[in-house]
């Protein structure tokens, strides 16, 4: 016989907790993509490297809206506005990394190693403090949500 099914809820908390795991490949994939074009194109063939790179970036753009679309404080907001901040979110977060990115390769433009490494730490030092963000203005909402509640 085959396991029981899980949990529906069981199932969501399991997803929300490692989904930016699964979806941080995507995120560190495009960056190497935009820190190094040309190493795409070596690796995968120039007819290949623009769908690859659109996927990278559809994949981050669909992690960080549901990161943010599941998040605390908007949970309680309609569900029009909830997918309306997170894309806007999730836009800001990844085109502003695009630009953080652009800028280190432009600053190092001639080598290559030095400038994934450094672009990737930089890319996985945003996603820490983005991280770190949400969870306050999530702990902010619960105190003020707990402070708001009437007290019988």
């Amino acid at each position: 016989m085959s396991e029981p099914p899980i949990p529906s809820a069981r199932r969501a908390l399991l997803f929300a907790k490692y989904r930016p795991l699964l979806t941080t490949p995507f995120f560190f994939g495009f960056s190497t993509h935009v820190l190094s074009p040309n190493l795409f194109t070596r690796l995968l063939g120039p007819r290949i490297d623009l769908p690859i790179s659109n996927i990278l970036l559809f994949g981050s753009h669909v992690g960080v809206t549901s990161y943010l679309y599941t998040s605390k404080h908007l949970r309680k907001a309609d569900k029009f506005e909830r997918l309306l901040y997170s894309v806007y979110g999730s836009a800001m977060f990844n085109f502003g990394t695009v630009l953080v990115m652009s800028l280190v390769r432009s600053i190092f433009p001639d080598n290559e190693t030095l400038r994934l490494g450094i672009g990737l730490s930089t890319g996985a030092a945003l996603l820490f403090i983005s991280r770190k963000y949400v969870n306050y203005i999530d702990q902010v909402f619960d105190t003020v949500r707990f402070r708001a509640m009437p007290r019988s």
